[in-house]
């Protein structure tokens, strides 16, 4: 009778070291998983203060720059940036998201739309923003008129004959080499524009990306986009922002402003 006391004694001694030793070790991975995840999460919330530090020194540049520089609207640069010991932001985008088109001082002069500027907005090599085509369409009232030539810098980049909407389609891709303001002399059409209610142009890149401006009634506009990446050494975490930004008017007042900015892309991986 003694025996089996001892026996079920032992029995129950070794299930309840069992039992211990399976909540110890899922309490064990409980904490590990949760420091994980508390040490995944601050590594993505500062790769998104990363992003976010790209944008603004970004706007930095291209304030200053405008304001000390002499015909450009302004630029920054592409690639990385080391901010601190392993910690990084990449900017970069589309040929589109650096083409910055003026469209404050369009307006018609009977038959040509004139008052047009384009600029690349970053000073670096990469990406080449560089012009194909433009897609012009335009709406007026009374006799119907085409699209007849567009000239840039002088030169007249496209002649044809073409109704709205036109697809002027550029003999020579036109490369925006430097960071000066750049002029887009005219758009000529076969007559007079009277009546003329609306005009908006699509720049197609040579990289396929594209960009749509109301040039007519004027916009007062003057956009570009920039993408920011941030990203610690070590970690599978990125987050990146998109924004958009309007430079009219130039003197940079309360009308100067962010008009769209989201998280385009991220990557954060549950421990």
């Amino acid at each position: 009778m003694i025996r089996k006391k001892r026996g079920l004694a032992l029995i129950a001694a070794v299930m309840l070291i069992v039992f211990v030793t399976i909540a110890v070790l899922g309490i064990s991975t409980f904490i590990v998983q949760w420091f994980a995840q508390l040490d995944a999460d601050q590594i993505s919330a500062k790769c998104l203060y990363l992003a976010q530090a790209g944008i603004h020194d970004a706007l930095y540049d291209v304030r200053n720059i405008y304001i000390s520089t002499p015909n450009t609207y302004g630029y920054y640069s592409t690639g990385l940036t080391t901010v601190d010991t392993g910690e990084t932001y990449r900017r970069g985008g589309t040929a589109a998201d650096f083409l910055m088109v003026d469209t404050s001082e369009a307006s018609r002069s009977g038959s040509d739309l004139i008052g047009l500027y384009i600029q690349k907005a970053t000073n670096s090599a990469s990406p080449v923003v560089s012009i194909d085509r433009m897609v012009v369409t335009w709406t007026k009232s009374g006799a119907s008129r085409n699209l007849r030539s567009i000239r840039i810098a002088g030169v007249n980049r496209w002649t044809g004959n073409l109704s709205s909407p036109a697809n002027a389609n550029f003999t020579t891709n036109y490369n925006l080499t430097g960071t000066s303001i750049i002029s887009i002399d005219r758009l000529r059409f076969s007559n007079n524009m009277n009546g003329l209610s609306s005009m908006s142009i699509q720049f197609v890149m040579t990289d396929g990306s594209t960009k749509t401006v109301t040039v007519y009634p004027s916009s007062n506009s003057c956009q570009f986009t920039i993408n920011s990446t941030g990203k610690v050494a070590g970690s599978n975490i990125y987050r990146t922002i998109k924004a958009t930004y309007d430079l009219m008017p130039l003197t940079f007042n309360t009308t100067s402003r962010i008009v769209d900015i989201d998280e385009i892309n991220s990557e954060i991986t549950s421990p």
